[in-house]
């Protein structure tokens, strides 16, 4: 077992917190907008919360959002990163915050659709106390394993590999109730599987364990699973979307490989506090709409093997309606319970 003071703990560490930092160093253009849409707003930093650690494909994504967006409103942008309790800690920290339109929120699948059907009680309550400003990323969940703690070479042997050794071979997930711990799961049950459950606060640490050998496989962003793959540290086995993507093309979907209920993609959205003014609101999510037809930031997020599905509030809302039934489906099916 390795520590924290090894040097390939280290070094792995080092790496994933480079490929973090943003992928696209050109300015987003925009700036000179910031003093129109009839409001002085804004006036001075913004926050957007990160609900993971530095290091993995949320961190990423936001970052990029992060610099995209102040390029559009004429003030900076900082990325905050607030992590565990599968998203809650940074949710409430938002909700709490004054609703003044200086701190947002990316969420996901977890904060915004799983963890009310998964938590007995919540400190915050996502449909009442967040509106959906805009999507910022869509990208596959990956099947990435490290080969010489599960040597086989492809979804098929994973299978078979899995079912010779129960409750054997582990996992790593971003929490309890997870996206990445629930996919997994729904992974299970189809495939008549049993995995040993390693849960951690964010995929940057658990991407350390699994390099270092102490996991067998994870499921995660494929912003960060290309670039694992790309060093050589991991290997992909397949992709939780209907279709193959371009960073990992010859790595086959779930769908195709015979399991058509893993069409489950990861995605980020930007939210902001209810409360926040109609006009201050109105200047976030044209920002926004700007941002996300923007071809640097689409260039960008094709670095971070990611895509942007354009989306004003209204169609954001319609499409929390449907992930929310969805996962709340999975979380009952899977069982999967947290403690509050």
């Amino acid at each position: 077992m390795g520590t924290a003071s090894d040097p390939s703990h280290v070094n792995t560490r080092r790496r994933l917190l480079l490929a973090a930092a943003p992928l696209a160093a050109s300015a987003f253009s925009g700036g000179a907008r910031a003093a129109a849409a009839g409001t002085d707003y804004p006036t001075r930093q913004l926050t957007l919360v990160c609900p993971f650690p530095a290091g993995g494909s949320a961190d990423t994504v936001s970052r990029l959002a992060a610099h995209a967006l102040a390029a559009e409103l004429g003030q900076s942008v900082v990325v905050e990163n607030k992590a565990g309790a599968g998203g809650n800690i940074a949710a409430d920290y938002v909700a709490r915050a004054p609703a003044d339109g200086y701190t947002l929120l990316v969420a996901g699948q977890a904060i915004l659709a799983i963890n009310k059907p998964l938590y007995r009680k919540l400190p915050y309550d996502a449909e009442k106390q967040f509106r959906f400003v805009s999507m910022i990323a869509s990208m596959p969940n990956v099947l990435v394993i490290n080969p010489k703690t599960v040597p086989v070479a492809g979804i098929k042997e994973f299978v078979a590999y899995v079912k010779a050794h129960p409750g054997d071979v582990s996992y790593g997930s971003n929490g309890v109730g997870s996206l990445s711990h629930l996919t997994t799961e729904m992974l299970a049950k189809a495939g008549g599987m049993k995995f040993l459950h390693v849960p951690y606060k964010g995929s940057a640490p658990l991407m350390v364990d699994l390099v270092a050998g102490r996991l067998g496989f994870c499921f995660t962003g494929s912003a960060l699973a290309a670039q694992m793959v790309k060093e050589g540290s991991v290997k992909a086995l397949a992709v939780t979307t209907s279709e193959r993507i371009r960073a990992l093309a010859d790595v086959p979907t779930l769908v195709e490989s015979g399991f058509p209920e893993l069409n489950a993609p990861s995605w980020f959205s930007i939210v902001a506090p209810s409360g926040v003014k109609p006009e201050v609101f109105a200047r976030l999510s044209k920002a926004m709409a700007r941002v996300t037809v923007s071809p640097d930031y689409i260039a960008a997020l094709d670095k971070a093997a990611s895509i942007v599905e354009p989306m004003d509030p209204a169609a954001g809302e319609a499409r929390l309606k449907r992930e929310r039934a969805f996962w709340t489906e999975a979380v009952t099916m899977t069982g999967a319970t947290a403690h509050d």
